[in-house]
């Protein structure tokens, strides 16, 4: 936990509620626009200091919870009131009689009628937002309205994204047999609305003394590699072999996706290493990424904190998904939704109100149906055939969230 400036909590969790630090209003103040009167009519209008008193029979005019002089009896509304000119120079108000609706020199409005007295809306110390609650940006409207000048937050984690190969491009078509780097601005993008803290992206050199440099200087909470990561000698795996990283996941069992690892590294920190292929990267991303800073952002502990999918939670398949590599794996497949009721064929569905069309992963780095993706299909083992029902998240990986539904696992 630390104390954050309001230009600096946006997106972290407040570690204590959110306390009004003076009563509102801090004054008694006016309930509508009117004029402040003192004693009885009719009142000499008067245009005072912040810091003038009303004298007896004199008014001002006063705005919606404006505060209100000294020696305010009661705000007599505008449309009770009929302002005169006087020969003197002077402006007078007189009050309506409240059975004729005619001006009447005796008539005033009931002591204390349109004051809003000190601390009535909210006493001081009195709780705005709970903990724990993500700093939203109209949180960090209403804690400056009201006077906060710093929070304590619990801050989002900081992701740093290390991108392995030399050889790939950052402008310009692919060319001589080099291809442009698609997960660069990707990853960051992702992680960030994922709720992290995401830093710019970090060429790493391709020798293993200088990558183990790159990780050794990322001050971060989760350190996310793309390439180098399928089984057998490459320069990320030996890396983290020699400085002792403690394995916790070597390949996940997932098409595509499956070369994705997950380390503790000595200091304490994770890396997320994801295949170096644009779309398995994705595929690992949704797989391990989500659950990991949903982790670190504290939502297993307190769904309170969660960032709810924009998905329904299942749909029905309209045609078959793609095979798995292997029977055992689960098929990470973009789908197009639509409404349910009836499929493309005219036959009724019953099993899902939500369908979900399978797209093909082809066009630049297979990435044509995860661009045009509504929603992530997670099809398990044994299904992924046209009827089927499948579960769903968003395309950044986020279940949708329903009372009663239990979290997600997480690194211990």
């Amino acid at each position: 936990h630390r104390a954050a400036r309001l230009d600096e909590a946006h997106g972290s969790i407040l570690a204590s509620p959110l306390l009004s630090p003076y009563d509102e209003p801090f004054a008694d103040a006016a309930a509508f626009d009117g004029y402040a009167v003192c004693a009885g009519g009719p009142w000499t209008l008067m245009d005072l200091a912040r810091d003038v008193a009303l004298a007896p029979h004199h008014a001002m005019r006063v705005r919606a919870r404006q505060i209100l002089p000294g020696h305010t009896d009661a705000v007599l509304p505008v449309a009770r009131g009929v302002l005169e000119h006087a020969d003197d120079g002077t402006e007078r108000v007189t009050a309506l009689d409240a059975l004729t609706d005619l001006p009447e020199v005796n008539a005033r409005p009931d002591f204390g009628t349109g004051v809003i007295t000190r601390g009535t809306i909210r006493p001081a110390g009195s709780e705005l937002v709970g903990a724990p609650t993500q700093v939203t940006p109209a949180i960090l409207a209403m804690a400056a309205a009201a006077g906060v000048d710093d929070m304590h937050v619990i801050p989002p984690p900081t992701v740093g994204t290390l991108v392995l190969g030399s050889t790939l491009l950052t402008q310009g078509p692919p060319r001589e047999g080099r291809v442009r780097d698609a997960l660069g601005w990707t990853l960051p993008a992702l992680l960030g609305a994922l709720g992290a803290r995401a830093h710019p992206p970090v060429r790493a050199p391709d020798t293993r003394d200088l990558l183990l440099r790159e990780i050794d200087d990322a001050d971060v909470d989760l350190l996310v590699t793309t390439g180098s990561t399928s089984p057998g000698d490459n320069i990320l795996r030996s890396a983290l072999r020699d400085i002792g990283a403690h394995w916790l996941i070597d390949g996940v069992m997932a098409t595509p996706g499956a070369q994705t690892l997950l380390v503790r590294l000595p200091d304490g920190r994770l890396l997320l290493g994801l295949p170096g292929h644009p779309d398995a990267a994705i595929a690992g991303a949704i797989t391990l990424a989500a659950p990991l800073i949903a982790g670190l952002r504290g939502e297993l502990t307190d769904e309170r904190l969660a960032i709810p999918g924009t998905v329904p939670a299942r749909a029905t398949l309209t045609a078959d998904a793609p095979a798995p590599d292997y029977d055992e794996d689960t098929v990470v497949c973009p789908v197009r939704l639509e409404p349910g009721g009836v499929d493309t064929h005219g036959s009724p569905v019953v099993a899902s109100p939500v369908l979900a069309h399978p797209l093909t992963s082809d066009g630049p780095a297979n990435l044509h149906g995860w661009a045009n993706a509504d929603a992530v299909a997670l099809i398990a083992p044994g299904s992924g055939a046209a009827g089927d029902v499948v579960e769903l998240v968003d395309p950044l990986g986020r279940p949708a969230h329903t009372s009663g539904s239990s979290p997600r696992s997480t690194i211990e």
